[in-house]
């Protein structure tokens, strides 16, 4: 029996001292081909030790020596091809997420800028008491904030604002739910 057929038969028989010289032989020069395909070394590394891995278990059908450096190589070489698929993908979908995010933020801020311009239109509408506690209560002053500057009492900024309230409802009655996001 020949030397490459008993190491062969010692590897096939789960000898890890002819798996690590095996490795030895073939770890960098298999980094540097991955590296031809993919330019992030740790991807580089995790491949071909994946490949190790790959190898360790399909050890018994290999039958010559140079089946290992085959076998090694293609399976590096499509891992890389399978990571490069991948991240195409990935880089496309990602494209594709930021182009309609995009998209939305536009259409979000139309559609804002259209609901805030009903909301000043119908306050304009308003009692100009009315007028003033809903702006100022927009602004977040509190009832007894804007009862001090309007030297009202603060039952009066409550009816007010009710009645303030109750108009821009009749008023707004398709966006009044955004009304009320708006004014909380």
């Amino acid at each position: 029996m020949g030397n490459n057929s008993l190491l062969i038969k010692q590897f096939a028989e789960g000898n890890r001292s002819v798996f690590k010289s095996i490795f030895e032989n073939h770890y960098h020069p298999l980094c540097g081909f991955a590296g031809k395909f993919i330019t992030d070394s740790d991807v580089c590394d995790d491949i071909v030790q994946e490949s190790f891995f790959c190898l360790w278990k399909k050890r018994a059908e290999i039958s010559n020596i140079n089946a290992i450096k085959s076998y090694l190589y293609s399976s590096v070489r499509n891992a890389c091809l399978n990571y490069l698929r991948h991240q195409s993908v990935k880089d496309k979908s990602e494209a594709d997420i930021i182009a309609l995010s995009s998209q939305w933020y536009l259409e979000d801020s139309i559609i804002e800028e259209e609901v805030h311009s009903q909301i000043y239109e119908a306050i304009k509408d308003l009692s100009p008491q009315s007028r003033k506690v809903i702006v100022m209560t927009m602004n977040g002053l509190t009832n007894p904030e804007i009862a001090a500057d309007l030297g009202v009492s603060v039952n009066t900024v409550k009816t007010l604002k009710q009645r303030g309230y109750k108009f821009l409802r009749g008023r707004l009655k398709g966006i009044h739910w955004l009304l009320l996001l708006l004014l909380s």
